[in-house]
């Protein structure tokens, strides 16, 4: 069984649902999720054509766009990247962004795994959240 398909099954499993998308040879799944103290967020589960590499990101951390603040965040963002080990924050045209890589043998996929990756990944980004909303308020 494909990776692909053995995520989409573990999926189906414990009952979460991920819009699946195809893009070429890469599959991506994708749902939104809230925070407890605001903000909504873009899960994104992707994996390349081949299937051995699979990229967890979270979107729409923060939206910072103020040119003055750019030094900021991108201080906050190399700070938050030493704190946190495997979770690595980036900012591209003001948006904050989560990401998390791993390789992966074909067909052999541990879903469970990645699910709880992107768990990780996800209170990562919500426990940053203050952070960067303290930022861009400022």
């Amino acid at each position: 069984m494909s990776n692909v398909s053995l995520f989409r099954t573990y999926l189906q499993q414990i009952n979460v649902h991920m819009e699946e998308v195809q893009d070429g040879g890469e599959v991506y799944f994708r749902t939104t999720q809230s925070f407890e103290n605001g903000g909504s967020v873009l899960l994104v589960v992707s994996f390349n054509d081949r299937e051995d590499l699979v990229d967890l990101n979270i979107y729409n951390i923060a939206n910072i766009k103020n040119p003055l603040k750019k030094e900021a965040v991108h201080s906050l963002i190399n700070e938050l990247n030493v704190q946190y080990r495997f979770t690595k924050f980036m900012e591209s045209e003001g948006r904050i962004s989560a990401q998390y890589s791993m390789n992966v043998v074909p067909n052999q996929l541990d879903p469970e795994q990645i699910f709880n990756k992107l768990i990780m990944l996800l209170r990562s980004a919500e426990d940053t959240y203050p952070k960067f909303m303290k930022l861009q308020w400022a």
